[in-house]
Protein backbone atom coordinates (compact mmCIF):
# COMPACT_ATOMS: atom_id res chain seq x y z
CA UNK A 1 0.00 0.00 0.00
CA UNK A 2 1.31 3.37 -0.94
CA UNK A 3 0.25 6.48 1.01
CA UNK A 4 1.04 9.87 -0.41
CA UNK A 5 1.36 12.96 1.68
CA UNK A 6 1.17 16.36 0.10
CA UNK A 7 2.74 19.39 1.60
CA UNK A 8 1.90 22.76 0.19
CA UNK A 9 4.58 25.40 -0.02
CA UNK A 10 4.16 28.98 -0.97
CA UNK A 11 6.59 31.65 -1.99
CA UNK A 12 4.21 34.31 -0.69
CA UNK A 13 4.95 35.96 2.66
CA UNK A 14 2.37 35.55 5.43
CA UNK A 15 -0.44 38.10 5.40
CA UNK A 16 0.04 40.90 7.93
CA UNK A 17 -3.35 41.32 9.60
CA UNK A 18 -2.59 44.85 10.85
CA UNK A 19 -3.40 48.09 9.10
CA UNK A 20 -2.61 51.70 9.98
CA UNK A 21 -4.76 54.71 9.23
CA UNK A 22 -5.31 58.31 10.39
CA UNK A 23 -8.38 60.06 11.71
CA UNK A 24 -8.81 63.74 12.48
CA UNK A 25 -10.59 64.85 15.64
CA UNK A 26 -11.23 68.25 17.15
CA UNK A 27 -12.33 69.47 20.55
CA UNK A 28 -13.56 72.96 21.47
CA UNK A 29 -12.44 74.41 24.79
CA UNK A 30 -14.51 77.40 25.98
CA UNK A 31 -12.41 80.22 27.45
CA UNK A 32 -14.38 82.51 29.74
CA UNK A 33 -13.44 86.13 30.21
CA UNK A 34 -13.90 85.66 33.98
CA UNK A 35 -11.21 83.02 34.59
CA UNK A 36 -8.34 83.65 37.00
CA UNK A 37 -5.10 85.02 35.63
CA UNK A 38 -1.69 83.46 36.26
CA UNK A 39 -3.17 80.34 37.80
CA UNK A 40 -3.18 76.83 36.41
CA UNK A 41 -6.61 76.01 35.01
CA UNK A 42 -8.16 72.84 33.60
CA UNK A 43 -10.91 73.01 31.00
CA UNK A 44 -12.60 69.72 30.14
CA UNK A 45 -14.54 69.11 26.95
CA UNK A 46 -16.00 66.13 25.15
CA UNK A 47 -14.85 64.97 21.77
CA UNK A 48 -16.64 62.49 19.57
CA UNK A 49 -15.42 59.48 17.63
CA UNK A 50 -17.19 58.70 14.40
CA UNK A 51 -16.67 54.95 14.37
CA UNK A 52 -17.64 54.98 10.68
CA UNK A 53 -14.12 56.34 10.11
CA UNK A 54 -12.76 53.01 11.28
CA UNK A 55 -15.10 51.08 8.98
CA UNK A 56 -14.15 53.29 6.01
CA UNK A 57 -10.52 52.31 6.69
CA UNK A 58 -11.29 48.59 6.81
CA UNK A 59 -11.29 48.14 10.57
CA UNK A 60 -13.60 48.63 13.56
CA UNK A 61 -13.39 50.16 17.03
CA UNK A 62 -13.09 46.78 18.73
CA UNK A 63 -10.18 45.87 16.41
CA UNK A 64 -7.99 48.86 17.33
CA UNK A 65 -4.63 47.90 18.82
CA UNK A 66 -2.98 51.32 19.20
CA UNK A 67 -4.06 54.94 18.85
CA UNK A 68 -1.58 57.81 19.18
CA UNK A 69 -1.82 61.55 18.58
CA UNK A 70 0.73 62.51 15.93
CA UNK A 71 -0.28 66.12 15.24
CA UNK A 72 -1.87 68.83 17.37
CA UNK A 73 -2.94 72.35 16.50
CA UNK A 74 -4.55 74.96 18.69
CA UNK A 75 -6.59 77.81 17.19
CA UNK A 76 -8.56 80.61 18.76
CA UNK A 77 -11.93 81.87 17.53
CA UNK A 78 -11.06 85.44 18.59
CA UNK A 79 -8.30 87.09 16.52
CA UNK A 80 -7.63 89.46 19.43
CA UNK A 81 -6.98 86.58 21.86
CA UNK A 82 -3.78 84.98 20.58
CA UNK A 83 -2.01 81.93 21.89
CA UNK A 84 0.86 83.98 23.23
CA UNK A 85 -1.52 84.94 26.05
CA UNK A 86 -1.01 81.42 27.44
CA UNK A 87 2.05 80.64 29.57
CA UNK A 88 1.86 77.00 28.55
CA UNK A 89 -0.62 74.46 27.22
CA UNK A 90 -1.04 70.75 27.88
CA UNK A 91 -3.59 68.53 26.13
CA UNK A 92 -4.90 65.35 27.76
CA UNK A 93 -7.13 62.61 26.40
CA UNK A 94 -8.66 60.85 29.36
CA UNK A 95 -5.89 60.96 31.97
CA UNK A 96 -3.06 60.69 29.42
CA UNK A 97 -1.02 63.73 28.41
CA UNK A 98 -0.81 63.62 24.62
CA UNK A 99 0.88 66.98 23.96
CA UNK A 100 2.46 69.87 25.81
CA UNK A 101 4.21 73.10 25.03
CA UNK A 102 5.85 75.97 26.80
CA UNK A 103 4.59 78.88 24.71
CA UNK A 104 7.05 81.78 24.81
CA UNK A 105 5.66 85.30 25.01
CA UNK A 106 5.33 87.05 21.68
CA UNK A 107 4.69 83.96 19.56
CA UNK A 108 1.42 82.87 18.03
CA UNK A 109 2.57 79.52 16.65
CA UNK A 110 2.91 76.46 18.85
CA UNK A 111 5.18 73.48 18.48
CA UNK A 112 3.72 70.81 20.69
CA UNK A 113 5.82 67.99 22.04
CA UNK A 114 3.85 64.83 21.38
CA UNK A 115 4.06 62.04 23.96
CA UNK A 116 2.73 59.26 21.69
CA UNK A 117 0.72 57.97 24.67
CA UNK A 118 -1.54 55.08 23.70
CA UNK A 119 -5.12 56.38 23.94
CA UNK A 120 -6.81 53.34 22.41
CA UNK A 121 -9.41 52.90 25.20
CA UNK A 122 -10.65 56.46 24.59
CA UNK A 123 -10.78 55.91 20.82
CA UNK A 124 -12.82 52.70 21.07
CA UNK A 125 -15.76 54.60 22.55
CA UNK A 126 -18.05 57.01 20.67
CA UNK A 127 -16.88 59.92 22.83
CA UNK A 128 -13.86 60.89 24.88
CA UNK A 129 -12.91 63.51 27.43
CA UNK A 130 -10.18 65.97 26.53
CA UNK A 131 -8.64 68.47 28.92
CA UNK A 132 -6.73 71.66 28.28
CA UNK A 133 -4.39 72.62 31.10
CA UNK A 134 -2.97 76.10 30.80
CA UNK A 135 -2.17 79.35 32.54
CA UNK A 136 -3.72 82.55 31.18
CA UNK A 137 -1.59 85.69 31.23
CA UNK A 138 -4.47 87.82 30.00
CA UNK A 139 -8.19 87.29 29.47
CA UNK A 140 -10.17 87.60 26.26
CA UNK A 141 -12.47 90.63 26.09
CA UNK A 142 -15.39 88.27 25.40
CA UNK A 143 -15.74 84.52 25.90
CA UNK A 144 -13.88 82.67 23.16
CA UNK A 145 -13.10 79.15 22.06
CA UNK A 146 -9.79 77.36 21.61
CA UNK A 147 -10.15 74.55 19.09
CA UNK A 148 -7.70 71.70 19.40
CA UNK A 149 -7.26 69.74 16.18
CA UNK A 150 -5.58 66.34 16.34
CA UNK A 151 -4.47 63.75 13.85
CA UNK A 152 -4.58 60.31 15.43
CA UNK A 153 -2.72 57.35 13.95
CA UNK A 154 -4.42 54.03 14.59
CA UNK A 155 -3.16 50.50 14.17
CA UNK A 156 -5.74 47.77 14.07
CA UNK A 157 -6.70 44.46 12.61
CA UNK A 158 -8.37 44.53 9.24
CA UNK A 159 -12.07 43.72 9.51
CA UNK A 160 -11.64 41.46 6.47
CA UNK A 161 -9.17 39.27 8.36
CA UNK A 162 -10.87 39.47 11.77
CA UNK A 163 -12.51 36.33 13.14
Amino acid sequence: MFVAFGVGCSDYPPVDPYISFNTDRSVDFPISNTLSLNQDIRIAAHGSNDTNDYIKNGSAAYLLRTSEVWRVSLQTSDPNFTLDQLSYARILIGSDTVAFDSIPQGTIDTSFVLTKADITPSMKDTSFTATLQCKLQSLPADPTTLTCGMTIVHTGTSSILAP
